[in-house]
């Protein structure tokens, strides 16, 4: 069984150690054939650096290292030098410390590149500007590739500081202004980061750098298709079976196969980079650390805990309001989808969550994309976020008494009652700052704290011709909760029927894949704020 190539970002580095390598030669190939400069942009952990790497290696050492792969035979370039400049941690707290850490780096990357000699110095050149200047002045007709990885990196992290970041986006701009004049000079341009910033040349009229970012061709470039996970890492979903079900691999039937492959549907599926919105990829960074054997198979939250949250993002997604049901997506017009650096509309939030991978396309019309969140993984980060912004302003004592039932659900022998004391226990923490006043506000509660602990849980999910309230996916079996409100003057226990009698109706919980499942039907008064009748049915 292969490795895995977890935290690899470098082509020949894969390639030489053996490791699984999910190829995308075929569409590297299109997009070089039909596009001298180009750009991309994806969240982070999406195999960015590795695509740079990989266009890297076949511009300057030809297919060397693509044997078996699929432009192996169909690349007949020559080599070229490659000016690979990764703008990620360079010193950006002013222009002056951004220029001339850049300037260092670039020359390193010029030399490397064989298209200037170790004479040269930094002190040589003031800005990045000058010396690319200085560089295509020496330079022929279609004779180097320009590779820039994370270009948006040094604006990223100004976003709370305008006049910094003003600064140092002019002097990017004036570094592709440099690029663009003198574009004759390169075979190959290609840039790649998370954001679209305006201003900066790049995406300006006339530029002649495409944006691909949204283009069906290339939906599945970064990122895994169900079907490669199936194909490179048929071993490991084997190995993961084999551990989850407690069975040798021998044992291993495809049935269970697909079982692993729901879990990862549903966790780490469901983002799509594609205007037509046909296209979805899975995370790959959790993909290959769900597949790791040091995780144990678990199917956490690895894309969301490496990639942290930064304050900036806590504090959008805290004006968004809520967690987000699949009926209320966020709708942004085509032309204002890529974001603007200057004030931040609601749009530009929506834009942003996208761009940093917390929202993505599900579904598209000729005027609009329509946002949602992605999985589960996403949904366990926005609960997580909102709740523990939440927390900070409700009575620590009932947070911990609350924490203290969190995992109550985890028990294969927990009750109507054992449930209903952890949503009220959420209702008194959350419903604290905003009092539910129907069926959905009822759920709102316990579905967000939930989420934020770690449950699989989904709200108004649709089988057998209705929508159970909430439904817990946990290993081996499965919960059902149906909740209806008593008002004023209505009787809990009729409500309570009303309940058991949807349940019965619809069979909630009989689906595909077939687990053990407990129905629970709940009575929530609203005058009272709390669960006041459970039963098992």
């Amino acid at each position: 069984m292969k490795k895995l190539p977890i935290g690899k970002q470098g082509f020949d580095a894969i390639i030489a150690g053996g490791m699984v390598y999910v190829d995308k030669t075929d569409a590297i190939y299109r997009m070089i054939e039909n596009n001298d400069q180009c750009f991309i942009s994806r969240p982070r952990r999406f195999g960015k650096s590795l695509l740079v790497s990989t266009l890297e290696n076949l511009f300057s050492r030809g297919t060397e290292m693509f044997k078996g792969l699929a432009i192996e035979k169909r690349w007949t370039d020559k080599t070229y030098p490659v000016l690979h400049f990764d703008f990620s941690g360079l010193e950006c707290r002013s222009a002056g410390s951004f220029q001339k850490d850049a300037v260092e780096k670039f020359l390193d990357a010029a030399k490397k590149a064989g298209v200037l000699g170790w004479q040269e110095t930094p002190d040589k050149y003031r800005t990045i500007k000058i010396l690319m200047n200085k560089i295509c002045l020496m330079a022929e007709v279609n004779s180097m590739v320009l590779l820039v990885d994370e270009y948006d990196s040094p604006l990223n992290a100004n976003l709370g500081n305008q006049n910094v970041l003003n600064d140092i986006r002019d002097a990017i701009r004036d570094f592709y202004l440099s690029v663009k004049e003198n574009s004759s000079r390169f075979r190959f341009i290609f840039v790649t980061g998370v954001s679209r910033f305006n201003k900066v040349t790049l995406f300006s009229a006339g530029s002649s750098i495409k944006d691909l970012s949204l283009n069906p061709l290339y939906g599945s470039l970064l990122g895994y298709t169900e079907d490669e996970i199936r194909r490179y890492f048929a071993p490991h979903l084997k190995a993961a079976a084999s551990s989850i079900f407690g069975i040798s691999q021998d044992e291993v039937t495809e049935a269970q196969i697909d079982q692993v492959m729901d879990g990862l549907r549903r966790h780490y599926d469901g983002y799509c980079f594609d205007e037509k919105a046909s296209v979805h990829v899975y995370q790959p960074w959790s993909v290959l650390n769900f597949l790791s054997p040091d995780n144990l198979y678990q199917l956490s939250d690895y894309w969301f805990i490496d990639s942290g949250v930064s304050t900036l993002l806590q504090n959008f997604i805290k004006a968004a309001g809520g967690v987000t049901r699949d009926d209320e997506q966020p709708q942004v017009p085509r032309n204002e989808f890529f974001m603007n650096t200057g004030p931040m509309s609601e749009t530009g939030k929506a834009v942003i969550l996208t761009q940093c991978g917390y929202y993505t396309i599900k579904k598209a019309d000729p005027f609009y994309f329509y946002l949602g969140l992605p999985n589960l993984e996403l949904r366990h980060a926005w609960a997580y976020i909102l709740m523990s912004d939440t927390f900070k302003k409700c009575d620590q004592q009932s947070v911990q008494a609350l924490n203290q039932s969190a995992y109550v659900l985890n028990r294969p022998d927990v009750s109507d009652k054992d449930i209903a004391l952890l949503f009220n226990r959420t209702y008194k923490v959350l419903n604290s700052l905003h009092k539910a006043e129907n069926e959905y506000a009822a759920c709102d509660a316990p579905l967000l704290y939930c989420l934020g602990v770690g449950y699989d849980v989904r709200s108004e999910a649709a089988e057998n011709g209705g929508r159970a309230d909430l439904t817990f996916e946990m290993p081996g079996r499965r919960l059902i909760i149906e909740m209806k409100c008593a008002r004023d003057g209505e009787a809990p226990e009729k409500k309570l029927e009303e309940a058991k009698a949807q349940i019965l109706k619809h069979d909630y919980g009989n689906y595909v894949p077939v687990r053990e499942t407990r129905r629970f039907a709940m009575v929530f008064s609203v005058p009272e704020q709390k669960i006041v009748l459970s039963e098992e049915v």
